[in-house]
């Protein structure tokens, strides 16, 4: 049997944290949320036992919470909604992070003083149509800002999960969104490296391209062969560089930090050409993580590795204008490289076993890699850099030493 309500908490994104209550109708059923105004749950059990003897406890139900009570907490790894659909797939921590951003910068500002019930499919689509114009205030000036239909796209698609978790819950009977069309795709094709700008991109004497930056030449040229994505790299540990392979089981960035998991939560052993691990135990003395500037204890940041890859674009010849129309970006990595690995006879799950993509449902995972895969992965790699497949590590001790660092 029920209690007449139960309690919970939700911050607010000014970091304020308020108690909410469901209660419990006369079938038995679950209704509401709604809140307390109380910042204690002494104090909001106190209001819920006052509602109670006013017969308020459950609300006419003419009031309806607004979209922006609604949003309190939605995109928290414990909110209701998470947990059930992760009780059904997995939710990655950047997935929640973006959700929530988009939900506060693009959604909140338009629907936040709206009541649920009262969101129509009119209001959705003046809101997703007006991303082609949009009014911003940057630094106390009012700015017009063109989005691309596949952000406003985005945003529609966070807005839609929402309130169809809102039908979910009974607050409404139906999503406005629904009932609107997603604006048309005006994605940019992204034109990739070639394997010739990849190999000019890192010659032997890197520093004519790279300069003093080891740290992103390295970190470049280890996407460049893995198609890691930027946190996995950042989230590189030297405990996890073996010999001819590296253990994929961590990443790092965002708010969250590092986190001892992959995006898809499925830990992967690539397999490295002796070069590059040499490259990667020699960056510093330290121990912890291996693309740090302060000898393993904190990872760089992605802006860092992002700033050398951009100037060291520029010193090839691919101009700041010519890499935005080109679209590229560290992420173009992963797509280099997979393009490249099938191109050479790979098969998808030989890839997907590198990438960690998962467009298909792979067998288990495998924590070592097998010989015959070693040898298809160095072979592709060696070709990538323009090498034979026997080079030893030499090359990538005389890089290391060449920066002023010794190698592990």
């Amino acid at each position: 049997m029920h209690n007449d309500f139960t309690l919970f908490t939700r911050t607010y994104p000014n970091g304020t944290k308020v108690v909410f209550y469901h209660a419990y109708d006369g079938d038995g059923k679950r209704v509401g949320p709604w809140t307390t105004n109380s910042l204690t749950k002494t104090a909001a059990r106190n209001y819920c036992h006052r509602l109670i003897k006013e017969g308020t406890l459950i609300p006419n139900k003419t009031k309806v919470m607004t979209f922006g009570e609604f949003a309190v907490g939605f995109w928290e790894r414990n909110s209701e909604y998470v947990k059930n659909q992760e009780s059904r797939t997995d939710i990655t921590d950047s997935y929640i992070s973006n959700c929530a951003s988009l939900t506060k910068n693009q959604i909140l500002p338009f629907f936040a003083d709206v009541p649920l019930d009262k969101i129509t499919d009119k209001d959705v689509n003046k809101w997703l149509m007006g991303f082609r114009e949009r009014k911003v205030e940057k630094d106390g000036k009012i700015e017009i800002v063109h989005y691309h239909n596949t952000y406003a796209n985005t945003n529609f698609g966070t807005l839609s999960v929402m309130l169809g978790e809102a039908v979910r819950q009974g607050l409404i009977t139906a999503n406005p969104c629904l009932k609107v069309r997603r604006l048309k795709n005006d994605r940019k094709e992204m034109q990739l490296l070639t394997v010739e700008e990849v190999q000019k991109l890192f010659p032997k004497k890197y520093k004519s391209v790279w300069g003093d930056n080891i740290v992103a030449y390295a970190a470049c040229r280890l996407a460049s062969l893995t198609g890691m994505r930027i946190g996995e790299i950042l989230g590189l540990r030297k405990e996890f560089v073996f010999d001819d392979y590296i253990y994929v089981c961590g990443q790092s960035g965002g708010r969250e930090g590092y986190r001892a998991h992959t995006k898809t939560k499925e830990n992967r052993s690539i397999p490295l050409i002796p070069e590059m691990i040499a490259l990667l135990r020699g960056l510093h003395d330290g121990k912890g993580f291996v693309f740090s500037l302060d000898g393993g204890v904190s990872p760089t940041t992605s802006t860092y590795i992002r700033n050398g890859f951009n100037q060291a674009l520029r010193n090839i010849g691919i101009s700041e204008e010519e890499r935005k129309r080109r679209t590229i970006t560290i992420h173009s990595w992963r797509h280099f490289l997979n393009t490249e690995l099938l191109r050479q006879g790979m098969t998808v799950k030989q890839v997907q076993g590198v990438t960690g993509h998962k467009s298909e449902r792979m067998t288990e995972m495998y924590n070592h890699p097998g010989e015959g895969q070693i040898s298809d992965v160095i072979k592709a790699q060696a070709a990538i850099i323009g090498a034979k497949e026997t080079e030893k590590a030499d090359k990538g001790l005389k890089l290391v030493k060449g920066s002023g660092r010794k190698s592990a």
